[in-house]
């Protein structure tokens, strides 16, 4: 239980950095849109890329991770049947469907999963599966859907993926990855440097936008928000155990593992894509913080019930 308030401290530290320099104004009018576009186009590419290829492709096809993947597929799926019967729109529905599958993996699920589990390998299939399949998919579905945007050929929906930083750096962090190449440390040591640049810069984004933020502003993410917070934090959770006694038969200590990574909160990533897109940022930023408060007394009831 330490490692779950060590990790939501060291967390919640750098979130209260951020908030604080919204309130303050320090970096003026235009520094959440700055410090988001540098992240979008800088940091996480190299996180993406770094990430991806210097690890075992296959790393995502364990049963702990299959899980997750099956669990955050499931509820993306139901959040986005449930917008296309709200007509809640495209655009709303990608984010919202982000919010509720993309979990904090590596600025929350790294340092929990070494403090509580013993090991950051366990989060390593959930990194790979959102950031070179999911993230990359619903970008791209928020670039052709951009009503700025101009009506799309058959070419420039095929090449539009090869034209967002982010999904070209997944694209080749997987080849890399599959065909099992060796970069030399000259060319991952300055990406992963540029790399330790995302996280902090992720949490400060999200604790600028946190700033005035009001659950009176977009009532009408009232309904999605909710269904959003509910698919995260109790049908995914929910689900993972099920899976886990009820179908692999995993031990306790493994069901915990995928229980635990289901009840991680939205990641911060997701705010930044809605502050990039302009589009669901009060679905996105409500959602990261109720899963976040949520996350707390879940980990720590986990934690006592699988002992």
């Amino acid at each position: 239980m330490d490692g779950v308030l060590k990790g939501f401290f060291v967390v919640g530290m750098v979130l209260l950095v951020g908030y604080i320099l919204a309130r303050t104004n320090a970096l003026g009018p235009h520094g959440t849109k700055v410090l988001s576009t540098l992240t979008f186009m800088v940091g996480l590419p190299s996180l993406m890329f770094s990430t991806i290829a210097s690890r075992h492709i296959s790393e995502v096809l364990s049963q702990t991770g299959l899980i997750s993947v099956v669990t955050a597929l499931c509820c993306m799926a139901l959040f986005a049947l449930s917008g296309a019967i709200g007509r809640w729109g495209v655009r709303r529905t990608t984010v919202g469907a982000l919010a509720t599958g993309i979990v904090n993996s590596t600025n929350l699920g790294v340092p929990l999963s070494l403090y509580i589990l013993g090991s950051a390998t366990f989060v390593t299939p959930i990194m790979l599966f959102q950031l070179a399949l999911v993230t990359p998919v619903a970008l791209t579905v928020l670039d052709l859907t951009d009503p700025a945007g101009k009506r799309a050929s058959v070419w420039s929906i095929l090449s539009t993926p090869l034209r967002n930083p982010v999904t070209v750096a997944a694209i080749l962090g997987v080849i890399v990855s599959a065909a099992g190449i060796e970069l030399p440390a000259l060319v991952l040591d300055p990406l992963k440097l540029v790399a330790q640049l995302t996280v902090p810069l992720m949490l400060i984004i999200f604790g600028m936008s946190l700033h005035g933020l009001s659950p009176r502003r977009g009532t009408v993410d009232r309904v999605p928000t909710l269904f959003a917070v509910i698919l995260k934090s109790a049908v995914q959770p929910l689900l993972a155990w099920l899976l886990a006694v009820f179908v692999f038969h995993l031990d306790t200590f493994s069901t915990f593992v995928v229980t635990a990574c289901a009840i991680l909160p939205t990641g911060q990533n997701v705010v930044l894509y809605a502050v990039r897109y302009g589009v669901g940022q009060n679905l996105a930023q409500s959602t990261a913080v109720v899963t976040s408060a949520l996350a707390v007394p879940l980990l720590l009831g986990a934690a006592w019930m699988f002992g």
